[in-house]
C-alpha cells in the first residue's frame, strides 16, 4: 500500500467518525477539508496514471527514490488507476453527502456503490489469481487489503443515507427488503466462493477438468433449492399472516355492517320519540317543585315555569320582559357578578345566589346552571332560605360541641356505619394519626391492635345494630407509628338522622397498665435476677446477720449447698479480723446508690479470696435484709499487680535507654514518650512536650509533610528508617537515626505508630574523618604516582646517554670527550635522584 494511499484511508475513517457526531460548525469543516483532500488525492493519482507524469509528492511519500528521477518513469511511485479512482470517488461522495438537497445526497452514494463495486471486483480478481498490476482494463490491480478497506468505508459510509440507492434494497422493512438480506449473501456463497474452491482444485489438479465442471452446476443446483425452498417457507408464512389478518378485516366489517342497520333502526325509533319527549318535557318543567327559567347570553330570560313565578312574585309576561341581573341582590352581584361564558357552562355549574322578589325581600337560592346545545342555558332554582336557617343553628351547635371537644383532655370520638365521622385532637394525639387520616380510614378498628381488633369490631357491630346501648372496656390500641398502647373506650348508641351512631369517649391507660405490669413482674424480675446472676448473691438479715437466701453462683463459688447458706452467719463468710467492721457496717444503712468495698472471704474449703461486694439495704417480707452481691478479684488483683511490675520495668527501661521512644495514635497524637524523647524535643524544637500537643503544633513546616508520608507508609503495614541532620546553633552537627514501626494489636490491626530516634552524630563525624582519611591517602598516593612517572622520566635520559658513550668507551676506552660526557650524565643522575629524595621528604611532610 503507498503512503498516500495509506493516508487516504485514515483520512477517510476520521470522516467515516466525524459524521456520527452532532452536525457543529467546526465538525462540518472538518469534513468538508478532510474530503476535499481525499479527492485531490485520488485526482492527482488519476491524472498521473493516464498523463504519465509525476509531482514532488511522490518524491516526499516514496522516501527520495531515485526512481522518480530517472528518466525512464517508473509505476511504483503512485497508485494504481482504480486505487485513484475509488480515493477520488470516495472524497467526492463524503463532500455530496454534507448536502441537503436529496438529488446531490444520491449521486454522492451511487459513487460509493461504484467504489464497492470496483473494490468487490478487486477481491474476486484476487480470489481467482487474475490481478494486474499496470492497467485497468483488467480485473484488477489494487492491492488485497486497500481493496478490503475500500469497501468497508463505502458499505459504512453508504448507511449514514440507507433511504437512498442500493442500500435501501438491503435496509428496507417491506417484504422484498427481506427477501433480498436472505437471498445475497447464498447468491454470494454460490457465485464467489464456489468459483474460488473450483479454481483452486482445477488450479492444484486435485480433480479433472470435466469432474470441476460437473461438480459447479450440482453444487450450485443443491443450493439454490435449498435457498429456494427456505424462501418459499418464509414468503408461505407471511402469506398465511396474511391471509388470516384479511379473514380478520372481513369479519370485522361484517360486525360492523350489522351494527350500523342496528343503529339505524333505533336512530328511527329516537326520532319518532323525540316529539313525544318535547311535550314530556314541557309538562315536567311545569309542573316541576323547583324553578326553572331558560336564559340567553345576554342573562334575558326566554322560558320560566310556574314555580319560578311562584317564588318570585312576579307573572310569566313580566318575567320573560325582565333580565337576571333585575332579580339579583345588587350587592350580592357585586361579590359574585353573572358569568355565562361557554367555556365556564361546559359542565353543570351550582352555586348559591340571593334573589329580590318583587315586593323587595330578599331570599336565598341554589341554582344549578348547564348550558344547551342550541346555546341557551337552562336553570334549575330552590329556595334554600330555610336550610340555610337551619344550617346557621346547626353550625351553633356544631361549634359548640366543638368546642367541648377539641378542648378536651378526653378522647372523642364519633362512629357511623364502623367508621369514624370525628374525632377531636386529643384522639389522634394518643393514636399518633391526624384528624383527617382517622375520619378517612376504612374502619374505625385500625386504631385497635390485631389481638384485640375482633372484640372491639364486635362491640362496634353490637352497638350499632341496637343490642346494646353502651360498653365500657379496655383494649390494646395501635398507633401510626406501629406501637402499641392500653386504652378505655366508653360508648353508647344514638340515632343521628336516622343512622345508628355510636359517641364515645377513649382515655389512655398505658401508664396504668405498665404500672401494674410493673408491680406484676417486680417479684418476677428479682426472682429471675437474682437466681439467674452469674455472680454470687444473698441476703442477710440486719439484725442477726442471718443468711436468709442465697443464689445458685454463690454454691458454685463458695462451695456451700443452699441448705448450707440458710443455716449459716455473715461472720462465717468473713476472716475473723473483719468481723468488728462487718458489725458496725450493718448497724448503718447503705446509700441509695448502694455500697462497696474489697474485702477477704473465706470458701468452704477453707481458701481466702478477695471479693469486691456491693450491697444495698432492702426490706423484704417485712424485714430489714441487706442484699450483697460478690465479685471475685483475687485474679484480677494478681494481674494489676503483675501489670504495675511490667510497667515500672518498662519506664525503667525506656527512662533509662540512650534512645528516644514516642508512641502516636493514627491522628498523629501523642499517646506515650520517654525522658529522652522529651529531651530531644525541648533541644532541637525548643518546646515543652505535653500529652495533648500534636506534631503539627512544633515541628518545622519543611519536615512535616516528610513526616506525614512516613507515617502514611507505616500506617499501611510498612517500617521506615532514615537518617536525618539538625544544624545547632554552635554550628555543629546532630544526627540521629530514625525509625518508624507500626503498633500491632493481637488481632493485626494497626493501632498507631512507634518513632525512635538514636543519637549517630559520633559514628556519622568517625565516618566522616574516615572519608577524609582515606581521600588523603588517595591524594598522597597520585602525588607518589606523578612522581615516580616523573623521576622515572628524568632518569632514563642520562642513563640511555649513559649506556650510549659506555658503548663508545668500550670501543675507543682514551676517548676524552665520551669521558667528559659521561661525568656530565652522572651529575644528571646525581641531581635527579636528589630531587626525588627531596620530593619524598616534602610528601612525608
Amino acid at each position: 500500500m503507498k503512503f498516500s494511499t495509506a493516508m487516504c484511508l485514515c483520512f477517510l475513517g476520521v470522516t467515516t467518525l466525524l459524521t456520527q457526531q452532532s452536525p457543529k460548525k467546526n465538525i462540518r469543516f472538518a469534513l468538508i477539508t478532510l474530503s476535499i483532500i481525499v479527492a485531490l488525492f485520488g485526482l492527482f493519482g488519476l491524472l498521473q496514471d493516464l498523463l504519465q507524469f509525476h509531482v514532488v509528492t511522490d518524491q516526499f511519500f516514496n522516501g527520495g527514490n531515485d526512481t522518480l528521477t530517472n528518466t525512464s518513469y517508473s509505476y511504483n511511485s503512485y497508485a494504481t488507476i482504480n486505487t485513484s479512482i475509488c480515493t477520488l470517488l470516495l472524497g467526492l461522495a463524503f463532500l455530496l453527502l454534507g448536502y441537503k438537497q436529496q438529488k446531490i445526497q444520491l449521486m454522492g452514494q451511487y459513487m460509493l456503490h461504484v467504489v464497492t463495486l470496483i473494490s468487490t471486483v478487486a477481491i474476486i480478481g484476487y480470489l481467482y489469481g487474475l490481478s494486474l498490476f499496470y492497467k485497468f482494463s483488467y480485473v484488477s490491480s489494487m492491492p488485497v487489503h486497500t481493496a478490503s478497506l475500500f469497501l468497508g468505508i463505502s458499505i459504512a459510509a453508504s448507511l449514514l443515507h440507507p433511504q437512498y440507492g442500493f442500500t435501501n434494497l438491503f435496509t428496507g422493512s417491506r417484504v422484498g427488503n427481506q427477501m433480498a438480506r436472505k437471498l445475497f449473501l447464498p447468491l454470494e456463497l454460490i457465485f464467489v466462493v464456489l468459483g474460488f474452491l473450483r479454481f483452486k482444485t482445477q488450479y492444484n489438479h486435485l480433480v479433472t477438468l470435466e469432474v470441476s465442471i460437473y461438480m459447479l452446476p450440482l453444487i450450485m443446483l443443491v443450493i439454490c433449492l435449498t435457498i429456494v425452498a427456505l424462501t418459499a417457507i418464509w414468503l408461505n408464512r407471511i402469506d398465511e399472516k396474511r391471509s388470516a389478518a384479511e379473514n380478520e378485516v372481513i369479519s370485522i366489517n361484517s360486525s360492523l355492517e350489522k351494527r350500523v342497520a342496528e343503529r339505524s333502526v333505533e336512530l328511527t325509533a329516537l326520532v319518532n320519540k323525540l316529539g313525544e319527549s318535547e311535550r314530556r318535557y314541557r309538562l315536567l318543567i311545569e309542573h316541576a317543585s323547583d324553578a326553572i327559567y331558560v336564559l340567553n347570553f345576554d342573562n334575558n330570560f326566554t322560558e320560566v315555569n310556574a314555580s319560578m313565578c311562584k317564588m318570585t312574585g312576579y307573572s310569566r309576561e313580566e318575567l320573560l320582559q325582565l333580565n337576571l341581573v333585575n332579580l339579583i341582590e345588587p350587592g350580592h352581584l357585586k361579590i359574585d357578578p353573572i358569568v355565562l361564558s361557554p367555556d365556564e357552562l361546559a359542565e353543570a355549574v351550582i352555586k348559591e345566589r340571593r334573589f329580590l322578589k318583587k315586593d323587595g325581600t330578599s331570599f336565598d337560592v341554589e341554582v344549578n346552571v348547564k348550558k344547551f346545545s342550541d346555546d341557551r342555558i337552562l336553570v334549575i332554582a330552590r329556595d334554600i332560605t330555610a336550610r340555610k336557617a337551619m344550617e346557621t343553628e346547626l353550625r351553633l351547635a356544631e361549634l359548640k360541641f366543638r368546642t367541648l371537644a377539641e378542648k378536651s383532655m378526653v378522647g372523642i370520638y364519633i362512629v357511623q356505619k364502623r367508621k369514624f365521622t370525628y374525632v377531636n385532637p386529643r384522639f389522634a394525639q394518643v393514636f399518633g394519626y391526624s384528624q383527617e387520616e382517622l375520619i378517612n380510614a376504612p374502619s374505625a378498628a385500625m386504631v385497635v391492635s390485631e389481638q384485640h381488633r375482633d372484640i372491639a369490631l364486635e362491640h362496634i357491630r353490637a352497638r350499632l345494630a341496637g343490642e346494646i346501648d353502651s360498653i365500657d372496656y379496655e383494649a390494646i390500641g395501635q398507633r401510626a407509628d406501629g406501637s402499641l398502647n392500653w386504652v378505655e373506650f366508653y360508648g353508647n348508641m344514638v340515632t343521628i338522622n336516622g343512622e345508628p351512631t355510636i359517641i364515645g369517649s377513649m382515655i389512655d391507660i398505658t401508664e396504668r397498665k405498665e404500672a401494674e405490669e410493673l408491680l406484676r413482674q417486680s417479684e418476677l424480675k428479682y426472682k429471675l435476677l437474682f437466681d439467674s446472676n452469674p455472680l454470687p448473691m444473698w441476703m442477710i438479715s440486719k439484725d442477726d446477720l442471718s443468711i436468709i437466701a442465697a443464689n445458685k453462683a454463690a454454691t458454685r463459688h463458695y462451695g456451700y449447698t443452699i441448705d448450707e447458706f440458710l443455716q449459716m452467719n455473715a461472720r462465717d463468710l468473713r476472716i475473723e479480723e473483719d468481723w468488728s467492721a462487718m458489725v458496725d457496717s450493718f448497724n448503718k444503712n447503705t446509700s441509695d446508690s448502694g455500697d462497696q468495698g474489697i474485702f477477704k472471704h473465706q470458701r468452704k474449703n477453707g481458701s481466702i479470696i478477695n471479693v469486691q461486694i456491693i450491697t444495698q439495704d432492702i426490706v423484704f417480707n417485712g424485714r430489714p435484709v441487706r442484699l450483697s452481691l460478690a465479685n471475685d478479684i483475687t485474679e484480677k488483683i494478681k494481674s494489676e499487680e503483675l501489670l504495675r511490675k511490667s510497667e515500672a520495668n518498662l519506664q525503667t527501661i525506656l527512662n533509662t535507654t540512650d534512645s528516644a521512644y514516642a508512641l502516636f495514635d493514627k491522628n498523629l497524637r501523642v499517646l506515650a514518650y520517654n525522658t529522652m524523647a522529651a529531651k530531644f524535643i525541648k533541644t532541637q524544637y525548643k518546646h515543652e512536650q505535653d500529652g495533648a500537643d500534636l506534631p503539627a503544633d512544633y515541628f518545622p513546616i519543611e519536615r512535616f509533610p516528610q513526616l506525614e508520608k512516613f507515617a502514611g507508609q507505616v500506617l499501611t503495614g510498612h517500617h521506615v528508617s532514615y537518617e536525618i541532620d539538625y544544624q545547632q546553633p554552635n554550628g555543629d552537627t546532630m544526627w540521629y537515626d530514625v525509625r518508624l514501626l507500626p503498633i500491632i494489636d493481637s488481632n493485626d490491626l494497626i493501632l498507631g505508630l512507634m518513632i525512635s530516634l538514636y543519637d549517630i552524630t559520633e559514628r556519622k563525624n568517625a565516618e566522616s574523618d574516615l572519608k577524609a582519611a582515606y581521600e588523603r591517602i588517595h591524594a598522597q598516593i597520585n602525588s607518589i604516582k606523578t612522581m615516580a612517572w616523573k623521576q622515572s622520566h628524568f632518569m632514563r635520559s642520562p642513563v640511555a646517554n649513559l649506556k650510549g658513550l659506555a658503548a663508545m668507551l668500550k670501543d675507543d676506552p682514551g676517548d676524552a670527550t665520551a669521558l667528559a660526557y659521561v661525568m656530565l650524565e652522572l651529575d644528571r643522575l646525581d641531581a635527579v635522584i636528589i630531587e626525588m629524595a627531596n620530593d619524598a621528604a616534602i610528601h612525608e611532610d
